[in-house]
C-alpha cells in the first residue's frame, strides 16, 4: 500500500498528493440508484472486469468478499469512498501499486481514479485518461453531444471529472488563515474540505481543494485552473511558515522537537495525536529544522498509522492495544 506516495515529489512540502476521478456510466443500463435487475448489476461488474483485467496490472475484487477491516483500510488509503465501502453490490478494480482503480457501483457505474504524489495533476490525469480509453474501447458510455458524460449527480455532468489536491497547511491553520483561503477559493469555483472529503475534519492541518464545475469546461481547463489556485495557496502557506518561524523562533523549534521526542519514545499514541505530531514534524522538515527525514516519508508514516491500515498490518486489536501498536511502529520509523 502507498507505493505511489514517493519521496521528492513536486511541491511536496505543501502538496501531499493528487487525485483525479472520472465518473462514467453505461449507456444501456439504468444508473445505480435505479437498477432493479441483478443481471444489470452483474453486467456492470463483468464488462469492466473483462476489459481491464486482461492486463496483469489490474485485479478485481467484489466488496462483499472483503472484510470490514479491509474496506476501512481502503477508505483510509483514499482508494475507495465510504459510500462504496457500504455498498451491497460494490466492486473494485485496482492496480498493483494502488495508484489506479475503478470503483464499481458507487454513485455511478464506474468511478475511475488516479493517485499521484505531490503536485502531479497532468501526469495523474494522463494515467486515468489511458484507463478511461481502455474501458471506452469496449463499452459504450452514457454521453450527450450537448452535455457531455451523463452522471447520477448533475454537478458531475460534462467532463465527469473531479480533480483534487491534498495540501498540508500548518502555518495557515496556526494563523487562522483557512477561512480566508476557503472564501477566496470558493469565489474561484473551487472548494476546500478536510482530508477525507465533504464533512471530514482537517486533522493535522491536511486539506483537500477540488473543482466544483464540470460542465462547459474541458479537462485541461479544469486542471489549469486548479493548478493556478493551488500555486497561490502554496505561496501563501510558505510565506506564513516563514513569518511564523520569524515570530516564534525557538518556541516553534521546541514544539517540533517535542513532537519528534514523543514519536520516538511514546508507548501509546492515538490516531489523532499521531496525525498532529507528524504534521508538526513535517512542518519542521519544510523549514529545515528536521533534516534526517523527507516529507514523503512522513506522509507514508502518517497513512500507515491510520487505524485500519495499522490493524491490517499488525492484526485486529482493541483501541488501547492499537495505540500501543501504533507507538511501536512510530518508534521504529523515527529511530
Amino acid at each position: 500500500m502507498l507505493a505511489w506516495l514517493t519521496d521528492n515529489a513536486p511541491e511536496c512540502d505543501v502538496v501531499v498528493s493528487t487525485r483525479i476521478r472520472l465518473a462514467r456510466n453505461l449507456a444501456d443500463i439504468p444508473f445505480p440508484a435505479r437498477i432493479r435487475r441483478m443481471d444489470d448489476i452483474e453486467a456492470v461488474h463483468s464488462r469492466a472486469r473483462e476489459c481491464l483485467t486482461k492486463s496483469p496490472t489490474f485485479t478485481y475484487e467484489r466488496l462483499s468478499n472483503l472484510t470490514e477491516l479491509d474496506k476501512r483500510a481502503l477508505v483510509e488509503g483514499h482508494v475507495i469512498s465510504s459510500d462504496l465501502a457500504r455498498s451491497k453490490y460494490g466492486g473494485l478494480i485496482i492496480s498493483q501499486d494502488q495508484s489506479l482503480s475503478v470503483m464499481i457501483m458507487e454513485e455511478d457505474h464506474y468511478r475511475l481514479q488516479g493517485l499521484g504524489a505531490g503536485m502531479s495533476l497532468f501526469a495523474t490525469y494522463n494515467l486515468v485518461d489511458k484507463l478511461d480509453q481502455m474501458l471506452a474501447s469496449e463499452v459504450k458510455y452514457a454521453f450527450s453531444d450537448e452535455l457531455g458524460f451523463l452522471t447520477s449527480c448533475p454537478t458531475n455532468v460534462g467532463t465527469g471529472m473531479r480533480a483534487s489536491l491534498m495540501l498540508h497547511l500548518p502555518a495557515l491553520s496556526a494563523v487562522k488563515g483557512i477561512p480566508r483561503i476557503s472564501q477566496m477559493i470558493g469565489k474561484m469555483g473551487m472548494t476546500v474540505r478536510g482530508a477525507f472529503g465533504e464533512g471530514s475534519t482537517a486533522a493535522g492541518a491536511f486539506y483537500q481543494i477540488s473543482n466544483q464545475v464540470t460542465l462547459g469546461v474541458t479537462e485541461k481547463e479544469i486542471l489549469m485552473h486548479l493548478l493556478s489556485i493551488a500555486n497561490k495557496v502554496i505561496d501563501f502557506e510558505r510565506d506564513a511558515r516563514k513569518e511564523l518561524y520569524n515570530s516564534m523562533g525557538t518556541a516553534l523549534e521546541d514544539k517540533i522537537w517535542r513532537a519528534v521526542g514523543i514519536l520516538k519514545y511514546a508507548r501509546r499514541i492515538s490516531d489523532a495525536e499521531a496525525q498532529k505530531l507528524i504534521s508538526d514534524v513535517a512542518f519542521g522538515v519544510s523549514l529545515g529544522i528536521v533534516k534526517d527525514m523527507t516529507s514523503g516519508q512522513l506522509y507514508r508514516i502518517m497513512m500507515n498509522a491510520r487505524p485500519a491500515i495499522l490493524a491490517s498490518a499488525s492484526g485486529p486489536q482493541q483501541a488501547q492495544d492499537r495505540d500501543a501498536a501504533r507507538a511501536d511502529m512510530l518508534r521504529q520509523a523515527f529511530s
